[in-house]
């Protein structure tokens, strides 16, 4: 029986669809939600304390509305300043 979680893509626009493709590919049947943060894009002009605050916050959020049974930050930027506090926040692979 395969799990029916979503793979959660998350990038701060749509550059990370580059990413979701192949592996939309090389997962058939899987389901995948991918989420752009165009509230708070682009990240390039924000501070590093932003991106530190808002990222774990939002994949939280993000978390508890889709039950993921993963996480794909296809962003950069979000993943060099905040990959460290989302995975010690979350209880699943980011």
């Amino acid at each position: 029986m395969s799990d029916a979680r979503p793979i959660l893509f998350f990038d701060s626009g749509v550059g990370g669809l580059s990413i979701a493709g192949p592996a939309r590919a090389a997962l058939p049947t899987a389901r995948f939600v991918y989420v752009a943060d165009s509230a708070g894009f682009p990240y390039g002009e924000k501070t590093e304390a932003e991106i530190a605050g808002r990222v774990p916050a939002l994949l939280g959020r993000l978390a508890e509305r889709y039950r993921p049974r993963l996480i794909v930050i296809a962003c950069n930027t979000a993943s060099t300043i905040a990959l460290p506090a989302v995975r010690a926040a979350l209880d699943l692979p980011v």
